[in-house]
Order: C-alpha cells, then structure tokens, then sequence
C-alpha cells in the first residue's frame, strides 16, 4: 500500500487544467478532524496542502475511541467538520447511516482514482456508490531486533517464517539475559491485536469476522495454534508482563526501546525509525501463517472523507481531488516513506528502500474485512475479539474462548 516519487508535474498541470476550466472558487478555511493515533502523517499532509493552496486547513486530533460517537453526533446538529480522517473499517457503518457525502460522480470522473487500491477502493463503496478514498494507507507486518538476533546466536537476516518459528527464535532471545523478552503484543488493545494479531490467524487460513447472520466468524485452525502459540510464550516469560495490561502505549515503544526481539507493528515504523532512531538495526517481514510461504496482513490506515450537509462541499471536494494527485501522493506520503494510494506510483525512487517494498508486499498479500459493527465485534475495550484473547492467553482457556467469542460475534452481526 506504499508508494514513493518527487516528479509531480503531471499531477499539477492536470490539477492546473481541471480548475482553470472550472467555476474559480472563493477562497475557504476548512476544518478536518482526523483520528489521534494517524495525526502525524495526516499532519504531514495538510501541511503540505496549506503550503500550496488559499483553501487553508485547520487539523483537529481527535481520540480514536471518541471519532465514531463525535461524527455521528456532530452530523446530527450540524457541527460536522468540512473533511474527516477516519480508520477505514468504519467506512461500511459510517455509509450505511448516511453520513457521508457521495463522491461516485467526482471520483469516476478523475483519472488518478483509476489506479487508487482496490482495497480501499471496496471499503469505501456502499450499495453501488463511493464516499471516500484512502488517505494515510498502512498495513501490519512483523519487525525483529536484528542485534538481538545476533547475540541469541540467530541469523540477523532470516526473521519468523512461521507462527512456530516465531516462538522458537522468541524462546533464544529471551536467554540473552533478564530484562531481554523474545516477544511483545499489547494485550488490553484490541485494534492492535486486529491489526498485528488476526493476520497471523489469516495466514494460516483463518476466516475472523462475519459479514453477516448468514456467515461464519472465528472459523480455522490457525485461530487455535495462534492463541496457543502466544499462551505459550507468556507462560514461559517470553512477554513481558507489562504487555497484560497494555492499552496500546507502549504499542510501538516497547520495541523501540531495544530489549524485544518481535513484534508486530506497521509500515508507520519505517517513518518514525528513520526520523528518531536511525542507527537502530531491525528488519521488517511479512506476518507469516502455519507454514512457510502463507503470509497476510491487515490493510489499515484512514480514509477521507465529506461528512453530509458540509458547509464548505465544494472546497472540501477539492482537498479529495489533491489526496489523489502526484503532487499529494509523492510529496506528502512517498517522500515520508508511506506507502501511496495509487498503484501506478508504485515504482518511485522513495519506494526503493527495501523496509518499504516489505509493506508493498504486504499490502497486496493483505486483508480488510467489510463488516458492520465493527467497533462493537472488535474495537470496544469489552469486544468479543479482546475478550477472547484476554481469556485464552492469561487464563488458558483457549478452547472455552474462541467459542463464547464466536457466539458473541454472531449474536452482534444479526442485530
């Protein structure tokens, strides 16, 4: 899902063309809301936008537990912000009660939306119409301490090819000493775990979320071996016992800090490393399933999109029009090593490190469930989906825990 160039002079002598054929707009100040955990690369963006347009953006960061509940509320009374930035997997729930803006017409009719991702061009389509497109794309793949590595007598160059493997290499790095741990996962965040957790269940080939009352929902194997595979680790002290408790802080910062040797994380990781920790020596790979060669991923990052009844649409359906150009797409995410949006931009010189190529992999090989209910079946701090992995790797049930989840699950689907 990432791409990266500096050339974007096509994009702006078409961007150039469409609005001097256009009826000139006046100039507006916009407000967007965009969710706290992707306020830096939305910021990297609308900074770039606010340097080269009148239309001047103001960037609201807005808790990710807090965004659904405030949009929804605010559309109602009529303070909705002119543009939003939002998790993609609310797209289904977010459309379907109306609080989008259609943008099928503007969208058919721009030929950089051609080349956009399918998976994102599927999450954002309802009932034969489109209401957003992807803005700040990422995608979940596993990371190693390659010093870490080195020192448990591993070979720095060959990370995980397997859930088991995983705990084997995990088990090596934990005998380096005492304050040294061979894994880590947050354990009290469940989109963490959706993110970095549910693809090594995909992988495997496991089916995690029901569509609907008629589909299936914690269905395979690798849901067991996987929730098996991390009860083993944390009763033998692979973990640290800090990860139990973990709402998501030390998400990235517990690997970070040098003592964890594998982790699932983001393509996000590439940015921030180069900008903070250049020196540090890791590798990025995919998240691998039972066997050899089965790898996923789950495509995540947020959307833009208009809320209903904006103030300031047409502005706004500016902004939409720029996220898709080379301009947007180079300068604003390829350059800041994230992936782009557009498959055509793929092959550009920013996307040569081999750290992003890994997320290029990931994004193709990846999945993004379309389902309602989302927040409920896994986002909720008491979700199924949390629940179940609370119970199975703290306190051993695994069998008793995939199946209230499953029930629970279902249950929530036929509303």
């Amino acid at each position: 899902m990432k791409t990266m160039l500096p050339r974007f002079g096509r994009g702006l002598m078409t961007c150039a063309l469409a609005l001097a054929t256009a009826t000139p707009l006046m100039a507006e100040d916009l407000t967007m809301w965009v969710r706290e955990s992707a306020a830096d690369p939305g910021t990297l963006m609308v900074n770039l936008w606010n340097s080269t347009h009148d239309n001047k953006i103001t960037l609201t960061a807005i808790p990710d537990n807090q965004l659904v509940t405030k949009l929804a509320t605010s559309s109602q009374t009529g303070d909705a912000p002119d543009l939003v930035s939002f998790d993609l997997i609310y797209m289904p729930d977010f459309m379907k009660a109306g609080l989008l803006t259609d943008l099928t017409e503007q969208l058919a009719a721009d030929g950089n939306y051609a080349t956009h991702i399918q998976a994102y061009k599927d999450i954002a389509t309802y009932e034969g119409k489109t209401f957003g497109v992807g803005f700040t794309p990422d995608v979940s793949v596993l990371a190693w301490n390659k010093d870490l590595f080195r020192q448990a007598g591993l070979d720095p160059e060959k990370p995980p090819q397997t859930i088991a493997e995983i705990h084997e290499m995990a088990t090596k790095i934990r005998a380096i000493g005492p304050d040294t741990y061979g894994f880590y996962f947050s354990g009290s965040c469940p989109g963490c775990n959706i993110f970095v957790t549910s693809p090594l269940m995909v992988a495997g080939g496991a089916k995690i979320l029901p569509k609907d009352a008629n589909d299936t929902a914690l269905d395979g194997e690798a849901i067991k071996v996987v929730l098996e595979t991390y009860k083993a680790m944390w009763e033998e002290g692979l973990i640290p016992e800090s990860a139990e408790v973990d709402t998501g802080a030390n998400f990235v910062s517990a690997f970070v800090g040098g003592n964890i040797g594998i982790a699932g994380t983001g393509g996000f990781l590439i940015s921030l490393m180069e900008r903070e920790h250049p020196d540090f020596d890791y590798g990025l790979t995919l998240l691998p399933g039972l066997e050899p060669g089965q790898v996923s991923g789950f495509v995540g990052g947020d959307v833009v999109a208009i809320p209903a009844n904006g103030k300031n649409e047409a502005a706004a359906r500016e902004f939409v029009t720029w996220v898709l150009s080379d301009e947007a797409q180079l300068e604003g995410l390829a350059k800041n090593s994230i992936l782009t949006t557009r498959t055509d931009l793929a092959d550009n010189e920013y996307a040569q490190n081999p750290k992003v190529q890994v997320t290029a992999q990931a994004l193709a090989a990846g999945y993004v469930p379309w389902v309602f209910h989302f927040a409920d079946m896994v986002n909720s701090d008491s979700s199924p989906w949390i629940t179940m992995l609370q119970t199975a790797i703290f306190d051993g049930d695994v069998d008793g825990a995939i199946e209230t989840a499953r029930a629970e699950m279902m249950a929530i689907v036929q509303r």
